[in-house]
């Protein structure tokens, strides 16, 4: 956090002196009213500025601010990607070098790992990781490997995991590692999210929008009335919000179930994500989740 210190001034030294007595005591309010005035707009200064970091500070954070504490001391170095466990009592975060783990409580781990691409937590809360080429899963003491398979997104569902290659090929795994489905989607790499009950998965592939069941990979068919350019999973586990790419245009709720969709007046929304098994929204902060607001 920074701040910003102003000098006070209280008036002209060595003004002339007058006779008029009427006139003295009129100015002499002037040095304390401005002092009174300069300190107000201080204190608004504070307000403004100091308060809302400390509210949206990692490890003052309401949700998180423990495990980002935890994470901080495990791995001070910069960090590029985060991961929450779907229950949020679990959450790491990776750097060029290694990957940080804290939670439940005061457990922590930290392991030596280059060239991490993706991180992501399971329905059983177990991290996932798509490092040196391979996915990998951390079963408490090492890291098993999972096939040659090198995704650059990876996504928990209720039964294991999505992981996505740069060459558009989408994959379900139990959380054991077995294949469930796989299907190559019409794009190169894109962006997974997955709803509420971890069962529905949206796949956003410059532009275009993709809605699959996260067992059988099986695709939703949707009206999506233009190219998409964001989404949120909300707390129904069938709906979602998108935003049109084009400027000015209404953004909608889309229904996974039924398949219709309604218009709701755009707004200017940061990225987030729900969590599959709380009624919570993260998102990034200073390497960290942190918690956002419900779009």
């Amino acid at each position: 956090m920074s701040g910003r210190e102003s000098a006070v001034t209280t008036g002209r030294k060595g003004a002339r002196a007058s006779a008029r007595n009427t006139r003295a005591r009129s100015l002499r309010p002037w040095p304390l009213t401005l002092a009174t005035a300069v300190s107000l707009g201080l204190l608004v200064y504070i307000a403004t500025t100091s308060l809302p970091y400390l509210v949206s500070s990692p490890t003052t954070d309401p949700n998180f601010g423990a495990l980002n504490h935890c994470l901080a001391r495990a791995l001070p170095e910069a960090r590029i990607g985060w991961a929450v466990s779907p229950d949020a009592s679990r959450a790491a975060v990776f750097s060029p070098h290694a990957v940080a783990v804290c939670g439940p409580g005061d457990s922590t781990s930290l392991r030596k790992l280059a060239g991490t691409l993706a991180i992501a937590f399971d329905g059983d809360n177990h991290l996932w990781l798509s490092a040196a080429g391979r996915l990998l899963r951390d079963d408490g003491t090492t890291l098993s490997p999972l096939g040659d398979f090198a995704p650059v997104a990876l996504a928990g569902t209720a039964r294991g995991m999505l992981a996505l290659d740069a060459s558009g090929h989408l994959v379900s795994v139990d959380s054991s590692g077995t294949v469930l489905a796989q299907t190559l989607l019409p794009g190169n790499a894109g962006r997974l999210f997955v709803g509420a009950e971890g069962r529905l998965a949206a796949v956003l592939l410059e532009g275009h929008l993709g809605v699959y069941d996260t067992h059988t990979l099986a695709p939703r068919e949707l009206d999506i009335p233009c190219p998409v350019e964001s989404l949120w999973w909300l707390d129904a586990p069938e709906q979602l919000l998108i935003g049109c790419t084009s400027p000015g245009a209404p953004a909608y709720v889309l229904d996974a179930r039924t398949g219709t969709r309604r218009e709701v007046p755009a707004r200017h929304l940061a990225p987030a994500r729900r969590l599959p098994g709380r009624p919570l929204y993260v998102q990034g902060c200073d390497g960290f989740p942190c918690t956002a607001p419900p779009p």
